[in-house]
């Protein structure tokens, strides 16, 4: 799974804007703390735990 998001990040024209699978990724810059790493597994977890 990690390598299919690398390859879509580099891979996309905007780098904040990207769709895996049926899904589409919007990334924000936000103030609560969290790295885009926690924030991209949070993402991920819900995916799998929504099937």
């Amino acid at each position: 799974m990690k390598n299919k998001i690398i390859e879509k990040v580099s891979k996309t024209k905007d780098m904040y804007k990207l769709k895996i699978g049926d899904m589409c990724v919007e990334m924000v810059y936000s103030e609560n703390g969290k790295s885009f790493n926690e924030c991209m597994l949070n993402i991920l977890n819900q995916k799998n735990k929504n099937g």
